[in-house]
């Protein structure tokens, strides 16, 4: 099948994906900081949390401007500032407050070049087959990145993983050609709004608080879903094997959707999608052998690579030049960080089956709020 505009989605793709490394291999990254750059478990986490917290509000800040943005200058800034600032990171690593400013500042500059890269996907037609596109790489990225880091972890050390992230920010670099310079050079709708008249929308605050949420559904699970292995007295073997090929199974989750495109519009694939998670859900509430671990996982980690290009798309038709696409990844970040700690409340006495409960809870608050916000956008079209 002809995907259109296939260059451009999959300059966009690789940027996008580029921005997201330290998030893409977290565990991974997070391991080398600790084995092999003597800091401690919790300045580890503290510093990518702090890299998070510093994109996400970047991202913030930008959606209320993006209208106004050359986006392919943004990016080319941006992806230089981040280049320096894992530069710096290589040769600070440790627990130091430079080390620290450091990833505040990749923080930073990688959030707004991802501001950038999605942001362009909503200006050109098929914008659901390249957040597809866009999904499905950075599943494959984070498969080969989390198998790659730890096998390579003692010759990479904390600076070699830096470097290669400035190497990678280098790469996306040379790519930022292919993105829009004004505007409106690619949307073929321009309604004349301001970011800030869009954000306000019913519908955009309604999809936005959405995606928060559905992040956060699916991040409690996954902070604990190796934990209910354990519980079941599963082999460590298996509880990997199985987190593997949960992950594996995103791909194609993602990729149908490059197939399929906009021909079932976005809220019908989105229910779909949510209905396999609470699925998958109700599978582990019940499990208590291998089998049912390993069904359930998969359900989850199909649902959330299938549903991201749909809830993104949702989000790039209220509005082509991008400003809740970009407001909204910045709420599923804050999203993402409270679902563990959320999670973290409900789990004690190692009641695993409570996070999951929790989960189905978070998830149909989520397809409420895609409805309404999928009504409430029709309605004022």
């Amino acid at each position: 099948m002809r995907i259109p505009n296939f260059g451009p989605f999959l300059a966009f793709s690789i940027i996008g994906t580029v921005t997201l490394l330290p998030l893409l291999v977290l565990p991974a990254m997070v391991g080398v900081l600790v084995d092999n750059a003597a800091m401690t478990d919790s300045s580890a986490g503290f510093s990518a949390s702090a890299h998070f917290l510093a994109g996400a509000t970047a991202g913030l800040s930008l959606a209320v401007r993006i209208h106004h943005l050359n986006l392919r200058r943004l990016s080319r800034l941006a992806l230089i500032g981040a280049i320096a600032a894992d530069i710096a990171s290589a040769f600070t690593v440790g627990d130091s407050i430079f080390f620290f400013a450091s990833r505040i500042a990749a923080g930073l500059a990688l959030g707004s070049a991802y501001v950038a890269s999605v942001a362009a996907f909503a200006r050109y037609d098929d914008y659901e087959r390249g957040y597809g596109l866009f999904v499905t790489l950075q599943f494959v990225v984070s498969g080969l990145g989390l198998y790659i880091v730890p096998v390579f972890a003692d010759e990479l050390g904390g600076k070699g993983l830096f470097l290669a992230f400035a190497a990678a920010d280098t790469l996306a670099l040379f790519l930022v050609s292919y993105l829009p310079m004004s505007s409106g050079s690619a949307a073929k709708q321009e309604t004349g709004e301001s970011e800030f008249a869009v954000l306000l929308k019913y519908s955009a605050l309604l999809a936005i608080l959405g995606f928060a949420v559905f992040e956060a559904a699916n991040n409690a699970q996954f902070a604990f879903i190796e934990r209910f292995g354990v519980s079941l007295t599963i082999s460590d073997h298996k509880i990997g094997m199985a987190l593997l090929i949960a992950s594996l199974i995103g791909i194609p989750g993602a990729f149908i959707v490059v197939l399929v495109g906009g021909r079932f519009g976005t809220l019908l694939p989105l229910i779909f999608g949510i209905a396999i998670a609470l699925t998958g859900l109700v599978v582990l509430i019940n499990a208590d052998r291998y089998i049912a671990y390993l069904i359930g996982g998969c359900c989850m980690g199909f649902s959330w690579a299938f549903c991201l290009p749909f809830i993104q798309s949702l989000l790039a038709t209220i509005d082509r030049q991008g400003s809740a696409i970009a407001a909204g990844s910045a709420f599923a970040t804050v999203g993402s960080a409270a679902g563990p700690g959320l999670a973290s409340i409900v789990v004690v006495g190692g009641r695993y089956v409570d996070v999951f409960l929790l989960s189905v809870g978070l998830f149909t608050i989520s397809v409420v709020l895609f409805v309404m916000a999928d009504k409430t956008r029709k309605q004022h079209r």
